[in-house]
Order: structure tokens, then C-alpha cells, then sequence
């Protein structure tokens, strides 16, 4: 085992990537927090209204890397036929992806609402991203 890692690999710190993320997700979170606190959508213009969402995405990225990492560790758990995961690139890569959807629902609230058939096309449009990057096309 290498300095840093937990038996699983969930507490993988060792690879810069990893750093950055937990870095970048800590950062975001406390604009976000500053952004809804300090300012409203009227006094921040169109910005302030990009530095929001642009945060939000990195926010939502590293809890979609952890949720992604903490999937794949205990799906490699419970299946020991297969064999070790990358896990780091798998979990980013399907991360980057997932994050999208709150986001994605954040900007469809904004303009007036959010109904199910809005939900209903995200999640579409999630299951066909994930698709595509389990078939390393993305």
C-alpha cells in the first residue's frame, strides 16, 4: 500500500488530480455559499451570474467524483471476478459527466420551472452520456 491510501483506494491523495479536485470542490463550494449570502441575481449581472454556474459545476464535479469512486468500490467489493479499476480516471471521467445534470437543472430553473418532462429529458441525456463513456467515445 502506498502513503496515503486507505485499504479501498477511497482516500486516494496521493495523485495530483486528486488534490485539485478536493482543492477546486472546497473553493466552489465556499463562492457558492458567499455568492448566495452576499449578492442577489439582480446586483451580480450576467458575471456573476457565469462565475455561479461555473461553480456550481465544479462543486457538483468533485461530489460526483466521490459518489462515482464510492460506486465503483463497492461494485468491485461485491464482483471479484473482475479485475482491478483505474479508479481515479473511471471516477473522473464519469464524474465530469454526471455533474452536468444538476447544473443542467439549475439553468432549466431559471427560466420559469422546472416540470417532470424537464427531469425526464436530463436524465435521458445522462444515461446516454454515461453510455457513451463506458464506450470511451466521449
Amino acid at each position: 500500500m502506498h502513503k496515503g491510501r486507505t485499504r479501498h483506494g477511497l482516500l486516494c491523495y496521493n495523485s495530483l488530480m486528486n488534490k485539485l479536485l478536493l482543492i477546486v470542490s472546497a473553493c466552489a463550494a465556499m463562492v457558492l455559499l458567499a455568492m448566495m449570502f452576499l449578492t442577489s441575481p439582480s446586483t451580480v449581472g450576467p458575471a456573476g451570474v457565469l462565475v455561479f454556474f461555473t461553480t456550481s459545476y465544479l462543486f457538483f464535479l468533485g461530489l460526483a467524483v466521490l459518489g462515482c469512486r464510492l460506486f465503483f468500490i463497492l461494485r468491485g467489493a461485491l464482483d471479484k471476478s473482475k479485475k482491478a479499476l483505474n479508479l481515479d480516471k473511471k471516477s473522473l471521467r464519469y464524474g465530469l459527466v454526471i455533474a452536468l445534470a444538476p447544473v443542467i437543472l439549475l439553468l432549466i430553473g431559471t427560466f420559469g420551472g422546472i416540470s417532470i418532462m424537464e427531469v425526464a429529458l436530463t436524465i435521458v441525456l445522462e444515461v446516454l452520456l454515461c453510455f457513451l463513456t463506458s464506450r470511451n467515445v466521449i
